[in-house]
């Protein structure tokens, strides 16, 4: 009886294990089945969120085009600008150039009275050609046999010492007149007639106009991009436009700015651009894909940094800062973007960053459209 019991026991305890597996196997098939409807595109939100939370938004389809990139700086103008002064005292007794007036490299400024500097220059300048016409004698005489190598040499040394001579008058009689360094504009002068000035007195101030040299600020982002010989297009604020070349390119940030230098040169024929304008200067940087945009397409985020609004994964508003790399009449050309993007179209001011919405995507050729 008691084997029975046994027996009736065991195959109780049997079923109800077989029950309990069964039970826990149905209940831990737990794989979720995903549906196509329910992963997030472009045109679809984020499964489980409200579409349309920011109502309909028109975007426009931006494909991005090969072209000349340029990096745009603010700078002016600036010349270089030479102290003339004094090589010896004396008496101002000559000023030949008003202040203004264009002068050309070795243009006499201003000039100090005679001190018999000028009459030895002329004296150096005879002894040179009768020790150049003696040894010229005697190198044909030594040819026909009638002096000796010993001879030429010395004659050849005497010209040696007449030139040097000449050189030392010439340098006496030059301390006597200052004079234009290079071509410019005689900015200022500072001495007068009959004035008795000291050695290294200032006589005035050429500045060189021509080529004009416009200065601006790289970030260090923007030094990358920027190559000395790089040609460049200086706009003024008149909007007249200029060609140039980047001429140096500053191996050390300022301290100050953490900027780096950059110096384009431009033509300035009659000296018409000024020191201290004001100009926009576009850099060639090379080639590259860049979107045209309408201007009213720029926004500024939360952050205060200026981008466009385009279309992100799951219908969800995207923002992405734009550097502008070049414009026309009526549109810029700006890079950041993907190279195809839909761009939020115009009059949407409404519209931010992280805004889920339905959008609606139109062509280029819409108001808005590159």
């Amino acid at each position: 009886m008691s084997r029975l019991v046994t027996i009736l026991l065991g195959a109780i305890i049997l079923i109800a294990a077989v029950v309990g597996l069964r039970s826990l196997m149905s209940g831990g098939e737990t794989v979720a089945r995903v549906q196509a409807s329910t992963i997030p595109t472009l045109d679809k939100a984020l499964p489980g969120t409200a579409e349309g939370h920011g109502g309909t938004v028109v975007f426009i389809r931006s494909r991005a085009a090969q072209r000349t990139l340029y990096l745009s700086l603010g700078g002016r103008s600036e010349a270089a600008i030479a102290p003339v002064a004094f090589g010896a005292p004396g008496k101002v007794a000559s000023l030949p150039v008003e202040e203004g007036a264009i002068v050309a490299a070795g243009d006499l400024l201003c000039g100090l009275e005679g001190d018999g500097s000028n009459a030895r220059v002329r004296q150096a300048e005879a002894v040179v050609a009768r020790a150049r016409e003696q040894h010229s004698s005697d190198q044909k005489r030594l040819a026909d046999g009638w002096v000796s190598p010993a001879r030429v040499r010395a004659s050849r040394a005497e010209l040696d010492e007449a030139l040097a001579a000449l050189d030392l008058a010439r340098s006496a009689a030059s301390e006597r007149r200052a004079v234009a360094p290079f071509r410019g504009v005689f900015e200022k002068r500072n001495a007068a007639l009959g004035q008795f000035v000291a050695l290294g007195a200032s006589c005035g101030t050429v500045v060189r106009l021509d080529p004009i040299t416009f200065v601006a600020g790289a970030s260090e982002k923007q030094a990358l991009n920027i190559r000395t010989g790089s040609p460049a297009r200086v706009r003024l604020p008149d909007g007249k436009e200029v060609p140039g070349q980047v001429e140096k390119l500053a191996s050390v940030a300022d301290p100050r700015t953490r900027n780096f230098e950059v110096k384009v040169a431009a033509p300035n024929k009659d000296n018409a651009i000024p020191v201290g304008r004001t100009a926009e200067i576009k850099i060639n940087i090379g080639i590259g894909k860049a979107h045209k945009i309408s201007p009213s397409l720029l926004k500024t985020d939360s952050q205060g940094r200026i981008g466009v609004f385009y279309l992100d994964v799951g219908g969800v508003v995207g923002f992405a800062p734009a550097d502008i790399v070049d414009e026309s009449e009526d549109a810029l050309w700006v890079t950041g973007l993907p190279d195809d993007a839909q761009l939020v179209a115009e009059g949407q001011d409404h519209v931010v960053a992280g805004m889920r919405v339905t959008p609606v995507v139109r062509e280029a050729g819409a108001a808005g459209g590159g």
